[in-house]
């Protein structure tokens, strides 16, 4: 503007003021005269100390002067483009809107501004507000600016797309996990239905906890989950707590009765993020008092298939721990189950589930036989032989199963024979006691006969501790299972649990002292142990940093082994993991294994939740557990992602005793049958046979069968193990038959997408670091991983004291540097990063920049929003528009590569500025504006409406020899038109 040399005699330089004080800049605030002089202007300047007077530049009058601020109105218009400027500076700037509205309302001007960043709009006072330019009208005037811009536009832009990545997918919240192609697209697909309402019905091991914390993670960053109740079986209620805090960071969720009580309502105000286990919360007073927490933003179930309701005609036979789940689906708009085998062959059963999740689609559920594709609206299942790595490879190397045959000693033998015939007087013994102590003796004798067929050290033991008790007449009921325990740590308490309670049947203590004898006798020379050594070298092979992961369900077999084989490797090479230790110590154990130790000895605790694959793929069960499920959970430590190996999986097996035999059959039988199923177009599918092995191990339940297997015989045993094997193969088809329908991995789903990949979070922090004039000291471990030197104003609006840091984009790298962060949104450089991209001092709303050969005239950015029927925000994407002409493309693949490296200006790009690029423009812009509707409704349906399009940045493009411009068909460079352009 030009100063009028016929100012007002209060008119002043704009760094002064009749008062003396110092100024604060104010860019652009819209005022008008009060009174019948309603010339506009913008205030330039106030006093610092918040004074009544402002200096307002009066664009009609060419001046500027000192104003109170009682005779000045709003000057903002509709469509203005603004960005909120907060007067005090604690307070968080909401960003930049557009102007919706003005009023006036208690003598005070006001303006309704839409933000779309936060999807909200807010009344604020004006005097809070700045005209900003918006990237229509900047690139409508052709006003490119700067040769620094282009780069400046490729960085917003990048800062805006990773964004989305990660709201969309919360892959760059993840802190301890790499996720996999069929996780993100399954976290892609929830958010992206519109609805946060399904199951999970993944294969066992395909990481549903890891999904979930991923999910949890991308609804956290979109601010849209305050309140979480994870219901797990009480087995699990740890290991979710540890998993969440360990890989995601999450370290804030509390377990229901174990870290916490709530003994008065208002007590839940300070607990949103609780796990509770089902048996606990299913019962009084605790379903009470979870009735009186209010409201959930999500409530998830793991492991759904244990809620159950049967159908009797048309009568409904509801369990509490349904009623449960009834109860909570009240409490929430959102429920999430999971579960690997929700159908069971049970079709009722299976319905109230899905009722469960999508109450609003009774009708349609009633009848799932007719119409079973309405599953894809309700499940998710991906399979182990779909899934794949990033780079399309599928993620199992495979297996090969083999058995170490031990025949065991004469003595053995009739230490078994003498061992069965003691559990057969104690099963009696249970038949003819009454309720709970009935099967409590029961309990017990099974226990004995799964300490025997794991080790002789095992059985020692537990004869031993039940003998000093019965000899001291300690009182007490022998143990028996508790619902308030680990799952893992079973075995280990199975070990505690056979010392109490008087004698079962006379003459038990006579028996006892037989048994432990001739166990104490046997143990020294114990011939599976020998078996077990001496096949250890041909399993460890030449390889000096050869591994091997041992399991057993004990911890007397545990400590038995490790003694072995430290005489024979030393102290140094044995790691072990036992409910005993605590998470911290088991990560310790596992470095220990992968840096120096040769062997790892696991108990259950290592058998779900750890990863052991990085160094080893040979492993060996010294026992075989009585639930199949187990085994598979086992091999699931080594057979999984990352795995570089084959993996080999070797089972001991104790020819001659009767336990292991009606084991050996067991498992035979199962692996049959499994081939069998696996078999496709007559040519057998090894990866199709581990995904059957999961879910059919899940369905199957032995334990009873194996309990009365000394009572009945081995005869009649095989053949109720072949009944309920087959019961269990006409579950599994059922259900593999049924889930066809349902939602799974497609690669393909994100196509339309904008392509994103971990290259161009490298580039995003590359590219952003010269810009804040932070300095790359180092380069480490091959370019992962920088150290930085940081600015002090940096540092300090990060809000740290130091001015080092290490920043790596390997997370198995930043694992070892405790001192380093990784380059995603949990932690502190790289969202700083983000948002000083994406901030509107930071530039590049608009450039000229030099693009891959082509005719593309321009590319517009912009973000893409949709809501659900009552407005709230449920899906968001960044969306690229390339025009040529009178086409566009969207999300093409040749902007995702532009992105992903250094962007320069281009010369002669637009041809025209200021009003002449008017008529260049605007055709480019309705093509932008088509394309973006197309997309808004071709990803809507009946829970997702559009909810706005926002354009974030746009460029004209030249040749990347910084040649001619484009001429846009049909535009008239020359004709002088006004737009609105300028909101």
């Amino acid at each position: 503007m030009h100063e009028n040399t016929k100012s007002p005699s209060n008119a002043v330089p704009p760094d002064t003021n009749p008062m003396g004080r110092r100024l604060v800049p104010v860019n652009g605030c819209w005022v008008r005269r009060d009174g019948p002089n309603r010339a506009a202007g913008k205030i330039l300047a106030q006093p610092r100390d918040r004074g009544s007077q402002v200096l307002v530049e009066w664009l009609d009058e060419f001046a500027r002067e000192w104003v109170p601020y009682p005779q000045l109105r709003s000057g903002f218009k509709i469509g203005m483009a603004v960005q909120d400027m907060p007067r005090f500076g604690h307070r968080k700037a909401l960003g930049e809107g557009v102007v919706i509205e003005v009023r006036r309302l208690g003598g005070r001007d006001q303006v309704l501004v839409e933000f779309p960043e936060i999807g909200e709009r807010v009344w604020l006072p004006y005097e809070n507000l700045s005209q900003i330019r918006a990237v229509e009208h900047s690139f409508a005037l052709g006003l490119v600016e700067g040769v620094h811009e282009a780069e400046r536009l490729r960085l917003r832009c990048l800062a805006n797309a990773l964004e989305t990545w990660n709201l969309n997918t919360g892959c760059l919240s993840r802190l301890e996990v790499d996720p996999l192609p069929h996780q993100i697209h399954l976290v892609h697909h929830i958010l992206a239905s519109g609805n946060l309402n399904w199951m999970i019905a993944d294969d066992v091991g395909l990481g549903k906890t890891i999904e979930v914390g991923m999910l949890l993670a991308a609804l956290q960053a979109r601010q849209r989950l305050r309140r979480v109740l994870l219901v797990t079986p009480a087995g699990l209620v740890r290991q979710w707590q540890e998993e969440l805090a360990s890989k995601f960071g999450m370290d804030d969720f509390e377990i229901y009765g174990t870290d916490f009580e709530v003994n008065h309502p208002r007590q839940w105000k300070m607990h949103d993020h609780v796990i509770g286990s089902l048996d606990r919360l299913k019962g009084s007073p605790h379903l009470e008092k979870l009735m009186l927490a209010g409201d959930w933003d999500l409530v998830v179930f793991d492991e759904a298939h244990r809620l159950s309701r049967r159908q009797w005609g048309f009568k409904f036979d509801a369990a509490d721990r349904f009623k449960l789940a009834v109860a909570l689906r009240k409490r929430t708009s959102s429920m999430l189950l999971l579960s690997g085998t929700p159908h069971q062959g049970m079709e009722d059963k299976f319905q109230a589930l899905m009722e469960l999740v999508r109450p609003d689609l009774l009708s349609q559920i009633r009848i799932l036989r007719l119409n079973p594709e309405i599953l894809s609206n309700i499940v998710i299942r991906n399979r182990k032989a779909d899934v794949t790595d990033a780079a399309g490879n599928f993620i199992f190397k495979g297996k090969t199963v083999r058995t170490i045959d031990n025949p065991v000693s004469g003595d053995e033998q009739k230490f078994d024979t003498a061992l069965q015939d003691y559990v057969s007087h104690g099963y009696r013994a249970a038949a003819q006691g009454e309720g709970q102590t009935g099967r409590a003796i029961g309990f017990v004798m099974t226990i004995y006969r799964k300490l025997a067929a794991s080790s002789l050290a095992a059985i020692e033991a537990a004869l031993s501790r039940r003998l000093t008790a019965l000899k001291s007449r300690r009182p007490g009921a022998p143990g028996t299972e508790d619902e308030e325990y680990d799952d893992r740590f079973g075995g280990e308490r199975e070990e505690l649990a056979v010392a109490s309670g008087g004698e079962f049947f006379t003459g038990e203590l006579e028996a006892l002292a037989d048994l432990a004898t001739r166990a104490r006798e046997l143990r020294e020379r114990d011939s599976k142990v020998k078996t077990f050594l001496h096949a250890v070298p041909s399993l460890l092979g030449d390889g000096a940093r050869s591994k091997l992961l041992v399991f057993t369900e004990y911890r007397g077999t545990q400590a038995h082994l490790s003694a072995a084989l430290r005489r024979i490797y030393g102290q140094d090479a044995i790691s072990e993991i036992n409910g005993s230790m605590s998470f911290a110590e088991r990560e310790e154990a596992i470095a220990k294994f992968e840096s120096q130790a040769q062997f790892l000895i696991s108990t259950e605790a290592g058998g779900e939740g750890l990863n052991l694959h990085r160094e080893c793929h040979t492993m060996v069960n010294y026992d075989l557990p009585w639930n199949p499920m187990r085994l598979v959970q086992r091999v699931g430590r080594l057979y999984r992602y990352g795995q570089r190996h084959r993996v080999v999986v070797l089972n001991l097996h104790s020819s001659g005793t009767i336990d292991t035999q009606i084991l050996t059959t067991l498992y035979q039988r199962i692996n049959a049958i499994v081939q069998d199923m696996a078999a496709v177009s007559d040519e057998f599918s090894e990866a199709l046979q581990d995904d059957i092995l999961g879910e059919f191990a899940d369905l199957l339940d032995v334990e009873q069968i194996l309990e009365e297997a000394t009572a009945q015989g081995v005869v009649r045993t095989e053949k109720r193990i072949e009944e309920a094997l087959q019961r269990a193969r006409e579950a599994a088809e059922l259900q593999r038959d049924l889930f066809r329908h349902a939602a799974g991995f497609d690669p393909d789903e994100a196509a339309g997408e904008l392509s994103l990949g971990d290259e161009h979070v490298r580039a995003f922090v590359e590219g952003m670091l010269p810009l804040l004039d932070i300095e790359v000291v180092t380069r480490l471990h091959g370019d992962r991983m920088l150290d930085l030197r940081l600015p002090e104003t940096v540092s300090s609006e990060i809000g740290i004291s130091r001015t080092r840091v290490r920043l790596g984009f390997d997370r198995d790298l930043c694992r070892r540097f405790p001192d380093s962060e990784v380059a995603d949104f949990r932690g502190l450089l790289f969202p700083y990063l983000v948002r000083r991209a994406k901030a509107y001092e930071f530039g590049g709303q608009c450039a000229a920049v030099t693009y891959p050969e082509g005719d593309v005239v321009a590319f517009v950015a912009a973000d893409l929003c949709w809501q659900n029927e009552q407005g709230a925000r449920m899906r968001r994407e960044f969306a690229s528009v390339e025009v040529s002409n009178a086409s566009y493309v969207l999300n093409s693949e040749r902007f995702s590569e532009w992105l992903a490296s250094a962007a320069s200006h281009a010369v002669g790009v637009p041809k025209a500025s200021g009003t002449a690029n008017i008529a260049l423009a605007e055709p480019l812009l309705e093509l932008v504006n088509q394309a973006l509707d197309e997309r808004l409704g071709a990803a809507s349906n009946r829970e997702l409406h559009p909810e706005q399009r926002r354009l974030a940045a746009a460029a004209w493009c030249g040749g990347s020899n910084g040649g001619e411009g484009h001429e846009v068909e049909g535009a008239n460079p020359q004709r002088p038109e006004t737009t609105d352009f300028g909101r």
